[in-house]
């Protein structure tokens, strides 16, 4: 799967997966040698810079895993108002899933 999904991801589907990218790097970064290791990758950034970049690297590789948690929202979620937006998004979405795989 390609790592730039901005072209070919609905914006709600996007916004899910960058935030489960900063969940993730959170989680990998709380053990010290993951986050020496990333930090000597590249000592010249900031732990700012290295959060920004860790998401840039992996949010494409997170687009499925953030249709999933959409889907299970849209199964679960009582306000009607939410789920009409994650259906058409999902829906809008889906018309995009092709160009993700060029």
């Amino acid at each position: 799967m390609n790592n730039r999904p901005s072209g070919h991801a609905h914006h709600l589907v996007k916004d899910t997966a960058i935030a489960m990218a900063h969940e993730l790097y959170d989680t990998m970064m709380q053990d010290n040698q993951w986050y020496a290791y990333w930090q000597g990758q590249y000592p010249e950034m900031n732990k700012r810079q290295l959060e920004e970049l860790f998401v840039r690297k992996n949010v494409g590789k997170l687009i499925g895993q953030a249709r999933a948690t959409l889907a299970q929202m849209l199964a679960t979620s009582q306000d009607e108002e939410l789920k009409q937006t994650i259906y058409e998004a999902l829906l809008q979405d889906n018309t995009l899933i092709r160009g993700r795989n060029n």
